[in-house]
């Protein structure tokens, strides 16, 4: 499997509407992290590409409160 680049993570951001800054509070990470990763300076993780294509599709909000719901036992079928 062939890694993101830099430029179609950066496009993934833009089309789920999500700054690099938001992205970083999302994901646990430093806003430079996400900058290095939109850059090119360091590769875009893999589980940094599916966060971004995951939030492309539901917001972060809904993302936030499947994860809440997986914690406390909650599942359901999205």
């Amino acid at each position: 499997m062939r890694t993101l680049q830099h430029t179609e993570f950066t496009a993934i951001l833009a089309a789920a509407d999500v700054s690099q800054a938001a992205f970083a509070r999302l994901a646990g990470v430093t806003a430079r992290q996400v900058n290095n990763w939109c850059r090119g300076r360091a590769a875009v993780p893999r589980w940094a590409a599916l966060l971004a294509l995951a939030l492309r599709e539901l917001s972060a909000e809904a993302l936030t409160i499947m994860l809440e719901e997986a914690l406390t036992g909650e599942i359901s079928a999205y």
